[in-house]
């Protein structure tokens, strides 16, 4: 966490460059984040080349290590620092309209740089998000505080956890949600992504059936200078009672939103991995 906190004090386009040089070792190094790239690619873009898929896996794994050595702008900048970096935001009156009193479920994807979402969330109302636990307290609470110091409220994702994301809703507020973790089994089901099955989390599903609240997809693409915010409607198939046509209609989101930026996606995350089955990836 003291390596990210000086990370801040660097200009915006120096921590990129530094993050471009970082993915470049791990491609090269054939670590198991660029063999886990190359696989990803291979199922999900089957009629690129070998080359072409290449160069998209190198630019991914730049775009990746960037994306680590960008948390300490949200992190540790003050508020009109991070907001002189949201060069512009498409379709952001979603966040304003009148939802009859009903509450959001914000789709947050690993594209771009997730982390910029959470300040610009929680400076437009209520947040409350789901976070990953680290299993190793000391970062998991520096981590906490500096995700939370700009006013949303981060829960595990426990029974009381999920309990709050309910209520929030309930309220009419907004809840974030990663859709594009690979669950345990029986939390989620088979659905389409690129074209290839993927074990697809159902808690959001559950979460808009439970409480009504509308869906939408968010993410931040890295550009120069900044990040433009994107907010993208969903087809109204994800409000469905089936919980693999909804998570049909979430992954096709997805797969619009990474068309925008290809190599902006966490391609090293093993998203098609289902556990107690056979690793592809070995």
């Amino acid at each position: 966490m003291a390596c990210i906190r000086v990370l801040s004090l660097f200009p915006l386009e120096l921590i990129r460059w530094l993050g471009r040089r970082l993915g470049e070792l791990i491609w090269f190094g054939r670590t198991r984040m660029q063999k886990s790239t190359c696989r990803n690619l291979e199922l999900a873009y089957p009629k690129l080349d070998r080359a072409e898929r290449r160069k998209l896996g190198i630019e991914s794994l730049r775009q990746t290590a960037t994306i680590y050595m960008e948390s300490g702008l949200v992190w540790h900048w003050s508020a009109p620092k991070i907001d002189r970096c949201l060069l512009s935001i498409h379709g952001g009156d979603v966040l304003t309209e009148d939802r009859n009193g009903k509450g959001m479920v914000m789709l947050v994807p690993h594209l771009g740089n997730w982390e910029v979402l959470s300040y610009y969330f929680a400076s437009k109302g209520p947040l409350t998000a789901l976070y990953e636990n680290r299993r190793i307290r000391g970062i998991e609470e520096q981590v906490i505080s500096a995700r939370e110091r700009h006013g949303g409220r981060l829960v595990p994702p426990t029974r009381g956890g999920l309990r709050t994301l309910l209520l929030a809703l309930r309220r009419g507020e907004l809840v974030v949600v990663l859709p594009d973790q690979v669950p345990a089994r029986g939390n989620g089901v088979m659905a389409n992504f690129m074209k290839t099955g993927a074990l697809t989390g159902t808690l959001s599903h559950r979460l808009i059936q439970q409480t009504g609240a509308r869906a939408c997809l968010a993410t931040a693409i890295r550009v120069r200078g900044g990040f433009e915010v994107w907010f993208d409607a969903l087809k109204d198939a994800v409000y469905d009672v089936d919980p693999v046509v909804s998570a049909n209609a979430i992954n096709a989101g997805i797969e619009l939103a990474i068309a925008r930026a290809p190599s902006q996606y966490q391609w090293e995350y093993k998203r098609f991995r289902v556990p107690g089955e056979n690793d592809i990836y070995r």
